[in-house]
């Protein structure tokens, strides 16, 4: 490794979506069931739309002008979740997916402090595996983006293997972030649907990989929880506690205890705390732990760099958050990192 790539900052949780898919929603989605509104709303076979586009998401330059001032030097591109449009007819989601692939491709061609991960029609784990594949061999992509959730199929669902198997194969780091929050329907005051329920629904998405043996059917799979994991990491003990005391309801995919395969993800730094971060490197390791913004969204962390500096870490676990871990978690795509 060179003196270059052991001090690069690499952020590996972030969202871009390229205007250029605008345009081809417009000018070709409603073939394709999907639209833009008057007011820049996308929607996605009537049924959902996504939110006002943030400010930053469109633009790489605004952004590359807020990494110099944070200090991060890579980030690692991956879809705005209200795009993951698993609502789509499985062609339709495929036609999606391969519009963000190849825009972003041709977005941060040339731009030599971008790398992105591949979007999929994981509704189609078949087409799914096939784009992903796609996207990793002809595009570039480095790793993929995918929901906590399929529509109504969780994580562990059965139909999903071929995806999984599939990431296996390509060595590629899924990122597993939230679309829509667990218990929405109690969540619509205090924008406690993403400060509540946003972590909650990460909580969730990976219980059902550990409890549904996931980890354990697909033991190369490589997982980043965003969000520090949700609760994961502090209530761990909790799913433990449940494995020994109701084995009959939790214990029917797993060899060992849950907290066994914590260290089978890894988790991005979005705590927004320093305290919560020590913590989450004393539970994990300071080798689990990557760099995450979450930008541009307000709820992400605007100084990502100093977050991991305020934790007040030990140099070589601090080195290894901002640009060794992500490196390790990315595997043999690490070498197309600049």
């Amino acid at each position: 490794m060179s003196a270059r790539e052991q001090d690069s900052r690499i952020d590996l949780h972030c969202h871009f979506i390229p205007p250029a898919l605008i345009d081809r929603i417009q000018s070709d989605g409603e073939s394709h069931n999907v639209s833009v509104g008057s007011d820049g709303r996308v929607s996605f076979a009537g049924r959902d739309a996504t939110q006002r586009m943030p400010a930053g998401m469109l633009d790489l330059d605004d952004r590359q002008a807020w990494m110099d001032a944070q200090g991060v030097d890579v980030q690692v591109l991956s879809a705005w979740m209200d795009f993951s449009a698993y609502v789509l007819d499985p062609e339709d989601g495929l036609w999606l997916a391969r519009s963000l692939n190849a825009l972003t491709a041709e977005a941060i061609a040339g731009r030599d402090r971008f790398r992105a991960m591949a979007a999929v029609p994981l509704q189609a784990p078949e087409l799914a595996a096939q784009e992903l594949r796609r996207a990793m061999t002809e595009h570039g992509m480095i790793a993929v983006e995918i929901a906590t959730s399929v529509v109504d199929a969780e994580l562990d669902d059965p139909s999903l293997s071929t995806f999984w198997s599939a990431a296996e194969e390509l060595d590629a780091l899924v990122l597993v972030h939230p679309y829509a929050s667990i218990g929405s329907e109690r969540l619509k005051r205090y924008f406690f649907n993403n400060v509540v329920g946003n972590p909650a629904e990460e909580t969730v998405a990976a219980a059902h990989l550990i409890f549904g043996g996931v980890l354990e059917r697909h033991p190369a799979l490589k997982v980043c929880l965003t969000h520090g994991g949700g609760f994961l990491p502090y209530q761990i003990g909790r799913q433990d506690r449940g494995y020994t005391a109701l084995p009959k309801l939790t214990a029917e995919h797993l060899e060992a205890a849950p907290s066994s395969y914590l260290r089978r993800f890894f988790f991005d730094t979005v705590v927004h705390g320093a305290a919560a971060l020590r913590f989450l490197v004393d539970r994990v390791g300071s080798d689990r732990v990557v760099l995450g913004s979450d930008y541009p969204f307000p709820m992400g962390d605007p100084e990502p760099v100093a977050t991991v500096g305020n934790a007040r870490l030990p140099d070589d676990s601090m080195q290894a958050i901002l640009g060794d871990n992500p490196r390790t978690a990315l595997g043999r795509h690490a070498r197309r990192l600049p």
